[in-house]
């Protein structure tokens, strides 16, 4: 089972684009109370089902982030998400206002690991990060 933690951290399945990057703020100096967002749940899960099927919807992305997620970089992740599986449970941690969008961190927990799962929504509503983390 470590072979898979060690593999997906080297690998770094992330994705996001210079300008969110860039944007992502600061940790915060106190703490906020989450609260969840069931259409930010929702994209979390399909845009990961949609990497694991090879191909993201491009709508949802920024120009940059599609460049990013493109088919052939998702087929080289494909091992890794064949392994992974869906996520069994997926648990807001939290979440961060920027003037550019807002940062979500969920905890998914899959039937052989547990990853967090960092998405970045821009102020237009498009996904500008997307990333699975330890």
């Amino acid at each position: 089972m470590p072979s898979l933690l060690v593999l997906v951290f080297g690998i770094g399945i992330g994705w996001m684009s210079r300008q969110a990057a860039a944007q992502a703020p600061a940790p915060a100096a106190h703490v906020e109370v989450v609260r969840e967002n069931p259409e930010i749940t929702a994209l979390v899960l399909k845009i990961y089902g949609q990497m694991r099927a090879g191909k993201v919807d491009e709508t949802l992305l920024t120009d940059m982030m599609n460049k990013e997620l493109s088919p052939m970089a998702l087929a080289l992740q494909r091992p890794i998400f064949n392994q992974l599986g869906n996520p069994v449970k997926l648990t807001l941690e939290s979440s961060d206002k920027t003037p550019y969008g807002m940062r979500w961190v969920y905890l998914a927990a899959f039937a052989t690991a547990q990853l967090h799962v960092k998405i970045y929504v821009m102020s237009d509503g498009k996904v500008g990060g997307y990333e699975l983390a330890l």
